[in-house]
């Protein structure tokens, strides 16, 4: 489950990296997380960063409890299931992001947040499906995929990280075996990481603190010998 990420480049760095307008309600992020606002980018408006909920709505609207089924789609989901193919052509987005957090199980009761990244925070993108809501409430959800070596001790799955090639071809292709093929292919370059504070299980909280190395402690902030 991936349900934590960061973007912190301030609005200049970010329109620079990106290569895209980034409106004035932009603010970084430290602390990503359903049901936030965040910035992303459509397949039909490549040249600026929109704004939407993180969690398809339709989804809230018929359940009562937030589950990972609402912000995170299983690469062989989008490919299977008749829904997400044709959203697949239409609806594609890139999520920017310079890092994530992961909660690695280190006792039946104790979980360590370990936070991971690019080295020197590059950002990168994160492919997306996006639905439409009323009055322009759009919403994303993010494509995960199997996990690689570097992330299997935590967890079975990863986002699916895209290249800056294969980000081009992800917003501009309309071929499905193509598309298919983007989310298949994985990055090559190694991920840095280190155990961060527990405080991020605040959905509230968004502190530059958040993303720093931080001893080992369990989800109640209690140190631990496990990482």
């Amino acid at each position: 489950m991936l349900d934590r990420y960061t973007i912190t480049l301030k609005p200049d760095e970010l329109a620079l990296v990106l290569g895209a307008e980034v409106p004035a309600a932009y603010n970084p992020q430290f602390n990503a997380a359903p049901t936030k606002v965040l910035p992303l980018i459509t397949s039909d408006n490549p040249d600026k960063i929109s704004f939407y909920n993180w969690g398809l709505m339709a989804m809230w609207s018929n359940n009562k409890a937030m589950s990972p089924k609402f912000f995170n789609l299983p690469m062989d989901s989008v490919i299977s299931k008749p829904n997400y193919r044709k959203k697949l052509t239409t609806h594609r987005c890139v999520i920017p992001m310079d890092g994530f957090y992961v909660w690695k199980q280190v006792a039946k009761k104790q979980q360590v947040p370990h936070y991971f990244f690019y080295p020197d925070k590059k950002v990168f993108s994160v492919a997306g499906l996006w639905e439409e809501g009323e009055d322009s409430a759009h919403s994303f959800i993010m494509i995960t995929r199997p996990a690689n070596n570097q992330i299997t001790d935590f967890q079975d799955d990863m986002p699916a990280i895209l290249d800056a090639a294969s980000t081009r071809r992800w917003l501009e292709s309309d071929d499905l075996e193509e598309l298919q093929g983007l989310l298949n292919q994985e990055s090559k370059e190694e991920l840095l990481s280190h155990t961060v504070t527990p405080k991020i299980r605040d959905i509230e909280g968004n502190d530059v603190s958040f993303t720093k190395p931080a001893p080992p402690s369990d989800q109640h902030g209690n140190y631990t010998l496990f990482t």
